[in-house]
């Protein structure tokens, strides 16, 4: 009986330790930023979720993903994740072109004005249009090295047109971007850094 015992507070011991760390993680089901649908009536531009995530076996690297309903490397946009980690702002941003090579990037965004965003360090990135999702591959010592247990704040995604596309909201009077979460000053849940 005594064994019993020992065997099923060392079960839930393990579970405890286990379960927390799948918690923390985002994924697909479990994103830290979720957004409406049709809010915007370009489905290119119009998020569903986002979310971040590490690898055991590449610890210097964060991963961040953002879900459209559409995503389309044609129309020109910027797709962007926003957090705040240790006071400053840091983003991971891809860039479609209709006539030039897409871009990711991560770093720091300063005021983000259009030299400032080419300054942003390039990284690696993959796009999937079976899934809708982008996926970016970020050195951590790009984006102020956050080491385990540091937490990644005010989390937000972003979906903008870009280039000519930017001023159909001035010829239509319509605003084409999206934002999630949809309202200002709102944010997603946070990122425990996980290694």
């Amino acid at each position: 009986m005594k064994r019993k015992i020992i065997g099923i507070f060392v079960c839930m011991l393990l579970i405890m330790t286990i379960l927390p760390m799948t918690v923390l993680a985002g994924d697909p089901e479990h994103p830290e930023i979720k957004d409406e649908l049709n809010d915007t009536d370009l489905s290119y531009l119009d998020i569903e979720s986002a979310w971040f995530y590490e690898k055991a076996d590449q610890p210097e690297y964060l991963y961040t993903a953002l879900n459209v309903k559409s995503l389309n490397l044609k129309a020109s946009a910027v797709l962007s994740i926003r957090w705040n980690y240790d006071g400053k702002n840091y983003v991971s941003g891809f860039e479609t072109y209709r006539f030039k090579e897409d871009a990711f990037r991560s770093g720091d965004p300063k005021r983000a004005s259009y030299w400032q965003w080419n300054n942003i360090p390039e990284c690696e990135g993959t796009t999937d249009q079976t899934t809708n999702v982008i996926t970016w591959k970020i050195l951590k010592s790009n984006i102020g090295n956050p080491e385990k247990d540091d937490v990644l704040k005010n989390t937000r995604a972003a979906a903008v047109p870009n280039g000519y596309a930017s001023f159909m909201y001035f010829f239509t009077g319509r605003d084409f971007r999206d934002f999630a979460p949809n309202k200002q000053y709102e944010y997603g849940l946070n990122y425990v850094v996980q290694y």
